[in-house]
């Protein structure tokens, strides 16, 4: 797809998870390419405070506003509240999330409910809260509502019980805003990132269970900066499914599903491939798993 799809000049830029990773780059960036504003959300005031300071340093000019909001998102009426503050947002991120990698009987019911708490109602509290604001206002251009999932909410293995399936969940849910969106000229994307070096990253691998990381296998995560950046350059492309690494995309091709697809025609001879190939991986990686828990039983 052509470039210049997603005009980023003179916009009113919202990023929930904004304190730190990947929210806080992508902040940084929309900056960059010349946000009239851009709004940080999240729970911890020190963090966002630093990161504003930080993001202020590359502005293109000083009228460029960069601010920050402190709420907890996974409270609905917090969510309704910060969205009362925001003037005419035309891009909103939402990014918040985290993840507690551990094997399931490993987590606690604390651990359980932020699973869900943070990385789902985080985004459902805050789409039902600016999706009203925003289908409430009339402008003459097109505005973005661009959801984080992970490359886990399509492909989920052992030691991401508390994170993956509510990072599928986001999927679920951009597939149906998108639908309902479309009517008040917002478009929307969700984007699967793989691993990239972030705060969080390096929180996941402190509690990442052995058997995880063997089938993960051996990658280097790339940097939050090169993540933010093949994120927006597809969306730039009019993307409305991003991946930031290629195995991401052929992942992605084992469940196609009714949603956006990327190079759709490949897509389908690859799904055919993994059709073949995914039932023998799935066997080896449930000898793998099995041998993991005879071995600490031993």
């Amino acid at each position: 797809m052509l470039s210049g799809q997603f005009n980023v000049k003179g916009k009113n830029v919202v990023i929930t998870g904004g304190s730190q990773g990947l929210g806080a780059e992508l902040g940084r960036q929309m900056v960059m390419k010349g946000a009239s504003s851009v709004v940080l959300i999240a729970r911890t005031q020190s963090k966002l405070a630093q990161v504003v300071e930080n993001i202020k340093k590359f502005r293109l000019d000083e009228e460029q506003e960069v601010t920050y909001a402190v709420a907890d998102l996974c409270n609905y009426d917090s969510c309704a509240q910060v969205v009362e503050q925001l003037s005419k947002p035309d891009i909103v991120f939402l990014c918040a999330g985290s993840s507690i990698p551990k094997l399931l009987l490993d987590l606690t019911a604390e651990e359980l409910q932020q699973g869900v708490s943070i990385n789902y109602n985080t985004a459902l509290f805050f789409t039902h809260a600016v999706l009203k604001l925003m289908s409430s206002q009339t402008v003459g251009h097109k505005r973005y509502l661009v959801y984080c999932s992970s490359i886990l909410g399509i492909f989920p293995f052992i030691g991401y019980g508390q994170y993956a399936p509510a990072k599928a969940a986001i999927r679920s849910l951009s597939e149906v805003v998108r639908q309902e969106a479309a009517q008040y000229n917002i478009g929307v994307s969700c984007v699967y990132p793989g691993n990239f070096a972030s705060e969080g990253f390096d929180e996941e691998e402190k509690t990442k269970p052995a058997i995880t990381k063997q089938i993960e296998g051996p990658s280097d995560a790339i940097t939050v900066e090169k993540c933010a950046e093949i994120i927006l350059w597809w969306l730039d492309h009019g993307y409305e499914v991003v991946f930031t690494d290629m195995i991401g995309w052929f992942l992605s091709c084992g469940m196609l599903g009714m949603g956006p697809r990327v190079f759709g025609v490949l897509q389908v001879f690859v799904a055919l491939l993994l059709s073949i190939v995914a039932p023998v991986y799935s066997i080896i990686m449930r000898r793998d798993i099995r041998n993991y828990f005879r071995t600490k039983r031993d």
